[in-house]
């Protein structure tokens, strides 16, 4: 799935409700505003796309089975 698909559909899945909060490098904070922008996309729909990207790779089904 690319990053665009990932956020026309992110919200069909289970809602937005539940906020993490991270801490990041000054230098990775701007290159994830700046990838985000390249994308199309919102910086928190870039990060919960990586997130989701690595935890499936963890084993993560993001139906919840």
């Amino acid at each position: 799935m690319t990053l665009r698909e990932f956020a026309q559909m992110e919200y069909r899945g289970a809602p937005l409700n539940t906020m993490l909060h991270a801490r990041f490098p000054k230098t990775l904070a701007v290159f994830l505003k700046s990838a985000a922008m390249v994308e199309g996309v919102t910086e928190s729909t870039l990060i919960r796309f990586a997130c989701e990207e690595w935890a499936s790779a963890q084993g993560y089904s993001r139906s919840g089975i």
